[in-house]
């Protein structure tokens, strides 16, 4: 089931999924991840956002991390179900 992810990032980021809030965010990165993709509303490289993110890691570290955000980002829509 898909429903509509509505985004506010004016006085800190709040999301709701099918009119049910999102909270759950692991880190500000996660949140930052969010709201870059929501904003730019367009396809990035995971090496782009994982270099974007955590430019201060090695590239294996800040792609693991990326992987990691992404899945949290996928377990909402179940958690929300």
């Amino acid at each position: 089931m898909t429903g509509k992810l509505q985004i506010t990032l004016l006085g800190g980021i709040h999301a709701s999924l099918r009119g049910k809030p999102v909270a759950g965010f692991v880190s500000v990165k996660v949140q930052a991840l969010l709201a870059y993709l929501a904003v730019t509303a367009r396809p990035h490289t995971r090496e782009a956002l994982a270099a974007l993110l955590w430019g201060e890691m090695s590239d294996e570290d800040a792609k693991t991390n990326l992987r990691q955000a992404l899945a949290t980002c996928a377990n909402w829509q179940r958690l929300i179900c």
